[in-house]
């Protein structure tokens, strides 16, 4: 049996889209043994409704805390299937992309499987703007990453066999399990294909740094994750990668503190003039932004490094709802 496990908070119109595109899925592939399972984090819109309005979808609802780790889990739990798909609930699985990777009769052809993800680009207005690859590298053939993304499908054995996802995780849960698996030697085999496309709204330039700040975010999806896989030889290609500003930091504060020549900041600040520049595109206003919100975000990322230790959530609260 194949679960497919669709977890969403406030999605509306997409998590109705996203219904379809895995009926459609199971519809045009011929799948018979099949469960659908939504886990929903206390959704205020009629997200509820649009999933019960889907007669074959078991509903579950989180109550005292929730969040992307604890409601994967959960999913887990109340699932049958030999096989796990979890899917967010803004994203549209393709139909083509399933037989690919899973048949029937002998079940998922890899233990731990996703493909490439196209963005549908949306302002606060639904209006479409356009369309990006959520993944920087764009596959030209099937490729083994170390990290994993929201949508994903893997063996369940293997998934119980690591404890499922650390809940203490708000952001970043899908990122911290991927390099677990790997450390275990279960890298995500991501293929050329597109296993779904993803309706996403672009935040505004200036809401990033507050909603981040306000929020906490880095300190889940960075300085935890980074100090949790401190010693995993699969999390410095990713820090190389996303955050080589950190990295120049800290070997700068080392060399200054170590010779006590400050001067040598000059060379983090040139870094994250270039960096700003890069992601600015040109414009004035976003490279302002980032000249700010870069240094902040790095030394928000060590503080959170040292200081940040979220618990471990005990006594999940849910409940199952019924179908109208």
């Amino acid at each position: 049996m194949i679960s497919f496990i669709v977890i969403g908070k406030n999605e509306g119109w997409k998590l109705t889209t996203c219904f379809e595109g895995v009926f459609r899925a199971i519809e045009h592939n011929n799948i018979k043994d099949y469960e659908v399972i939504y886990v929903d984090s206390q959704s205020t819109d009629d997200s509820i409704q649009r999933a019960k309005s889907f007669s074959q979808v078991k509903i579950f609802q989180l109550g005292n805390v929730c969040n992307a780790a604890i409601a994967r889990n959960v999913g887990v739990e109340e699932s049958s299937g030999e096989v796990l798909f979890f899917i967010d609930g803004d994203m549209e699985i393709t139909s083509d992309f399933l037989p690919l990777v899973y048949d029937e009769k002998s079940g998922l052809k890899y233990p731990f499987v996703s493909g490439q993800l196209k963005n549908y680009n949306y302002d606060s207005q639904n209006q479409f703007l356009s369309n990006t690859w959520q993944y920087r590298e764009v596959l030209n053939g099937d490729k083994r990453y170390a990290t994993t993304g929201g949508i994903f499908l893997i063996q369940r054995e293997l998934w119980v066999g690591v404890g499922g996802m650390d809940n203490r995780f708000k952001r970043g849960q899908d990122l911290e399990l991927g390099l677990r698996l790997a450390k275990k030697g279960f890298k995500i085999l991501r293929k050329q294909e597109i296993i779904a496309n993803h309706y996403t709204f672009l935040q505004q330039d200036g809401d990033k740094t507050i909603k981040m700040i306000m929020r906490g975010r880095l300190f889940y999806a960075r300085s935890f994750l980074y100090r949790k896989h401190f010693f995993n030889k699969y999390l410095f290609p990713k820090l190389i990668k996303s955050d080589y500003c950190l990295m120049s930091l800290v070997i700068v504060s080392i060399l200054a503190f170590s010779f006590k020549c400050f001067l040598l900041y000059i060379i983090y600040f040139v870094i994250i003039m270039l960096k700003s520049a890069k992601s600015s595109d040109g414009r004035i206003k976003p490279f302002l932004h980032n000249l700010i919100y870069y240094p902040l975000r790095d030394l928000m990322l060590l503080m959170g490094f040292f200081f940040f230790y979220p618990k471990q959530i005990k006594g999940i609260d849910y409940k199952k709802l019924n179908c109208n």
